[in-house]
């Protein structure tokens, strides 16, 4: 059996870590295309350097530019691969515009599609990655959603019950890995961790001052690895030099996965917009405090351990001091396994039927 995995972005890297080696204990072949959608592209390679994934097999020069240029150069790109690989299979993950430019391309030549991270949903239905994933459903012929509640909804529209498949969250399965693989520790420490880079709050000057105010009357020390794009916002709205002269909020450039687990694991809470750090807060045990009023994974916030305070100054500095989630933390994403649940299901549907 012959896969084509489309990556991007790092959550792909994330993810294709443990399909690859569930993809090679069960010797289906993999073809990596990297579509380059990942905006520093040595940094993107790091990643496959540092969890020992095979450099890609396609590479693409980073593309820069709307989301209908990014889109479709990758559709191109992906289509042109898989007519000259000529695949059983192919796999998209989460929700970035590789992912509906894989599943798209894939679709129209009428090769199957997988998608993995399949059926989550928000109320913001115009968000990119909304719309990323909704087309994906409907292009995949089997899908993976990670969570109970995505796969409630893949039914819930209509999927047929044999094409759903709820396996656990293979993000998952690359943390605990890591974190056994290199000893690395959840310990409570003395700093918080701030990820920032959704364009809701970049590129909007006044919620982008709001959250910056806060980092600034907080009392707290925060560790904040800063997205190029988040850099250059901060530097245009007159911004940046606030933080940089503030002595309890160290800026580090963009992080390579093994450090920022490390700084993940060493953190106290975590501040966030993104929808995958989010999860790996929770799976380490971490108090979520969310920048921005998009929520996935209903169940962190219904559960108390993720609190949406937007890009509202007090609320953020009340969160700071006060936020402590309750000490029962269900488990949302799975045992671990996902990766090995995905290949064993796919060479049962693909080669031994």
């Amino acid at each position: 059996m012959k896969i084509v995995s489309v990556v991007g972005t790092r959550p792909n890297f994330m993810k294709e870590y443990s399909l690859f080696k569930a993809f090679k204990d069960n010797d289906i072949e993999e073809v990596i295309v990297h579509t380059g959608q990942h905006y520093d592209f040595e940094m993107s390679l790091l990643f496959f350097q540092e969890l020992d994934i095979p450099n890609p097999n396609y590479i693409a020069d980073v593309i820069k530019g709307d989301h209908g240029k990014q889109t479709g150069a990758m559709l191109a790109l992906v289509e042109e691969v898989l007519q000259e690989e000529k695949p059983d299979l192919t796999i998209v993950c989460g929700d970035v515009n590789s992912t509906v430019a894989g599943a798209l391309a894939s679709a129209k030549l009428r090769i199957p599609v997988a998608h993995i991270e399949a059926g989550l949903r928000s109320v913001s239905y115009y968000n990119p990655e909304e719309i990323n994933r909704r087309v994906a459903d409907t292009c995949s012929e089997i899908l993976f959603p990670h969570i109970q509640e995505a796969y409630d909804s893949l039914l819930g529209e209509g999927y047929s019950p044999e094409n759903v498949h709820l396996c656990g969250d293979v993000m998952k399965d690359t943390l605990l890995s890591i974190q056994r693989d290199f000893k690395i520790r959840a310990e409570r420490g003395n700093y918080h961790l701030l990820t920032l880079h959704r364009a809701e709050n970049t590129d909007d000057a006044e919620r982008l001052q709001s959250i910056v105010s806060a980092l600034n009357e907080s009392e707290a020390s925060f560790v904040f690895p800063v997205h190029p794009r988040t850099r250059a916002c901060l530097k245009h709205f007159g911004l940046l030099k606030e933080l940089e002269d503030n002595p309890r909020i160290e800026l580090l450039p963009p992080l390579g996965y093994l450090d920022f687990i490390k700084y993940l694991a060493g953190a106290d809470k975590v501040l966030t917009d993104s929808g995958g750090v989010r999860r790996e807060a929770y799976i380490l045990k971490k108090p979520v405090i969310l920048l921005i009023d998009i929520v996935w994974v209903r169940s962190m916030v219904e559960k108390g351990y993720a609190l949406i305070v937007d890009a509202d100054k007090e609320k953020i500095l009340d969160a700071i001091v006060n936020f402590r989630p309750p000490a029962e933390r269900p488990n949302l994403f799975g045992r671990g396994d996902a990766a090995v649940k995905i290949a064993d299901i796919l060479v049962n549907r693909y080669v031994n039927r």
